[in-house]
């Protein structure tokens, strides 16, 4: 409705890229990377996870992808795509940590590049009892965004000749950006660690990561919130149409999901915000 119909981005990735993503997955990988025009060596020298999510976020939606994020009330799903060849969407479980949110960005990204929506969950064994075509898409998707964000080649070097251990796990994982679940399925993938080693670590690590949730659980800042899991895409095309007199105040609300009361709060955040 606010844009009439017609995505904004003048670059179109889903369309772009269509017949270009296949089932080679380094192929895929480095084209996906090369379109978004963000190098292993930039992403490397990023201070923190949650630059990385931000930075990898706007290269979606600069690319015609919208991402939305919110707390969701099942935290067995880490997030879903909903496929649209004029809007694909991709919305993110807020209540993750940062590093499965950035992968869950480029696992539903895959689906969409598959032109099929999906689902993120937390816990992959419900892989297994998928149809056999649903379950071919869902672990193609998985090593893609593996792959993407972890280069086979760069990894191997990395990882060549260490000890695979939590320590050395945790290393490469803050190296690139990722979760230790990725770094950890790489290893799996390559068969230098177990499918028994990957269910216990990895169960170990969702455990840790609720307690830290519980421990840190707090209200935050309403309206930065918002910002946050609305996006600034979707924020700056709702507020020019307002500027632009296309909707009133009382649609704005609608739209953002806020009480009319709320907007000039939530504008003066959002230009703090982008004045960072």
């Amino acid at each position: 409705e606010l844009c009439d119909g017609l995505n904004p981005s003048i670059r179109q990735l889903i369309n772009d890229l269509k017949g270009a993503v296949g089932t080679d997955l380094k192929e895929s990988a480095a084209v996906v990377r090369e379109y978004l025009d963000i190098s292993l060596s930039i992403q490397k020298s990023w201070d923190s996870i949650e630059t990385a999510l931000e930075i990898w976020r706007d290269a979606f939606e600069d690319s015609g992808v919208f991402v939305f994020k919110e707390a969701f009330r099942n935290d067995e799903f880490s997030g879903f795509c909903l496929y649209d060849k004029a809007f694909p969407l991709i919305i993110i479980n807020n209540t993750m940590p940062k590093t499965r949110q950035i992968f869950t960005l480029f696992h539903e990204l895959g689906h969409l590049l598959y032109e099929t929506s999906g689902i993120d969950k937390l816990n992959d064994d419900f892989v297994n009892m998928l149809p056999e075509q649903e379950r071919f898409i869902e672990i193609l998707c998985n090593k893609l965004a593996a792959e993407i964000l972890v280069p086979s080649d760069d990894f191997d070097l990395s990882a060549r000749s260490m000890t695979i251990d939590e320590a050395s796990i945790t290393r490469l994982a803050t190296v690139y950006k990722v979760s230790r679940e990725v770094i950890l399925r790489k290893f799996l993938d390559k068969g230098t660690v177990s499918l028994s080693t990957y269910k216990k670590l990895t169960a170990k690590w969702i455990e840790e990561a609720r307690k830290k949730k519980l421990e840190n659980k707090n209200g935050g800042d309403y309206y930065n919130t918002q910002i946050s899991y609305l996006g600034d895409k979707y924020l700056e095309i709702a507020f020019n149409a307002y500027y632009r007199k296309v909707i009133n105040d009382i649609q704005l609300a609608d739209y953002l999901n806020v009480k009319i009361d709320n907007l000039n709060s939530l504008e003066l955040s959002l230009h703090r915000r982008w004045s960072r």
